[in-house]
């Protein structure tokens, strides 16, 4: 089987939380089955809101800003598994998140689409609330959003109840199930668990 290279884009602004543990824990275990595993933190980078200008891809360059969105842009054509790990702010992701995802529209040209079309999308998110009613909206935006570029959402790790920074380190199975995760990434199809409750990691996509 080829090596499947996997690239996670962290959209937490705060380091080392949750949402980056588990996020980092699915690479680690991707790693052990042979992919290679790269994560940009997009608090660290400098991503220019769309505008809607219309400039894709003329002159060349897949967008008129030249910043690190650039850079992202390369790192998706090259891999083989896109992750998404982003907590939930206010029943969406977070603002540094939705302006990467607004500046995928690139792909959505046909200079762009082909450089991604068919390949897998997975999401990691933790949020502080209980229950499911909290991440539904954001869910069914990746989805959409997946869709629209033809992606193939295979799945995602969806955690309640993690406010303090720390508590991905102390949920039963938290870690375990985000390692499985990136496990299955070396099978034909990736495995998850399928009750979307409280405690229990995602539903399958």
């Amino acid at each position: 089987m080829q090596e499947k290279r996997v690239v996670a884009f962290l959209g937490s602004p705060r380091p080392r939380g949750n949402t980056d543990t588990l996020a980092e824990r699915v690479l680690d275990g991707a790693r052990e089955v042979g992919c290679t595993a790269t994560s940009f933190a997009l608090r660290s980078l400098k991503i220019h809101p769309c505008t809607g200008c219309g400039y894709c891809w003329k002159n060349g360059h897949p967008c008129i800003f030249r910043d690190d969105g650039e850079m992202l842009y390369d790192a998706m054509t090259q891999a083989d598994v896109f992750l998404f790990a982003t907590p939930v702010y206010w029943y969406g992701p977070t603002a540094i998140m939705k302006a990467f995802v607004d500046r995928l529209v690139v792909f959505n040209r046909p200079e762009g689409r082909p450089l991604v079309r068919g390949k897998t999308a997975l999401l990691v998110s933790a949020w502080e609330e209980q229950g499911m009613t909290a991440v539904e909206p954001m869910v069914r935006l990746f989805e959409l959003g997946f869709r629209y570029l033809e992606l193939r959402f295979e799945g995602s790790l969806l955690y309640d109840d993690m406010g303090p920074k720390d508590a991905s380190l102390e949920r039963d199975g938290a870690l375990e199930s985000a390692r499985a995760l990136g496990r299955s990434l070396g099978q034909d199809t990736v495995s998850v668990a399928t009750s979307p409750v409280r405690g229990v990691d995602s539903a399958q996509r």
